[in-house]
């Protein structure tokens, strides 16, 4: 009861109004953390499929008629403010899974590789509040339980979302010596290292509340490409996706570790193109 409360708020039209009306402290946190267990599970879905998840105004990267989709989950360390470093080690290390498209580059607003946000995750409450206060990138939201084990190779992720809006997902996988590429892959790169850089490896964050009023975040990752390991699916199940992915190749893969930073935010008020 108090969670659906706490996500009533959240998304409230209320604290949107106030953080558009007074951007700052609220898109001014230079965020940091040390990541482990990172699971990249990625399909190319065609355009069709999910068209309606995709906002208006926005142009989501189509590779012969399809469009890739990926959904990370891992493991968070020390999730904070970069400064001062001295507070980093008393800061919690929540789970959470974000999923995300990949925008057409745009000469205008998209000239670095962005990703679009069309639904995130944490296992904490107290985290889901916090980035929704302090920032307009994440529309967290907090499932009613939350799993993401990594034991000797074999990695197990559980979702459940009971009554709240975060998306339902368990996957059960394990690493293996020798990359599979799905041949609806193939046309982005025939090459393990070519693909893994384009799905990784993408310089700006967005998520759009409306059309002409979208807020968009730098990021990095700073993580070895040598470490990635490639994972083999042995279960799969999410209701929320049942419909997109259910006939599509997972490509999956495990990034032991790496670190991630957010330096700045800001709002965009034209995604058109």
């Amino acid at each position: 009861m108090f969670s659906s409360c706490i996500e009533h708020l959240l998304n409230g039209s209320l604290l949107q109004k106030i953080k558009n009306t007074f951007p700052l402290p609220f898109s001014d946190v230079k965020l940091r953390s040390d990541i482990s267990n990172v699971v990249y599970l990625n399909w190319m879905i065609p355009l069709d499929k999910i068209r309606h998840l995709i906002p208006e105004g926005i142009q989501v990267d189509v590779i012969q008629g399809k469009v890739l989709f990926s959904i990370l989950t891992y493991r968070h360390g020390h999730f904070g403010p970069a400064a001062p470093k001295g507070l980093r080690p008393f800061y919690s290390s929540p789970l959470q899974s974000n999923w995300r498209f990949y925008i057409a580059a745009d000469a205008k607003l998209f000239k670095e590789p962005t990703v679009l946000f069309v639904s995130n995750c944490m296992s904490s409450l107290l985290y889901c509040f916090g980035s929704r206060l302090f920032s307009n990138m994440m529309y967290t939201h907090h499932p009613l339980s939350f799993k993401h084990q990594c034991i000797d190779g074999d990695i197990y992720t559980k979702i459940d979302p009971g009554a709240g809006n975060a998306p339902d997902l368990e996957v059960i996988c394990h690493t293996v010596d020798k990359w599979k590429i799905p041949s609806d892959f193939l046309p982005i790169s025939i090459r393990p290292s070519e693909l893994l850089e384009k799905i990784i490896v993408q310089n700006r964050a967005l998520t759009s509340q409306a059309l002409n009023l979208s807020h968009i975040a730098t990021i990095s990752l700073d993580f070895d490409i040598k470490e990635i390991k490639p994972l083999k699916i042995d279960f799969f199940k999410s209701h929320s996706l049942y419909e997109i992915v259910d006939e599509e190749e997972c490509f999956a893969f495990q990034i032991p570790s790496l670190t991630f930073f957010m330096v700045n935010e800001k709002r965009i008020t034209q995604c058109s193109t």
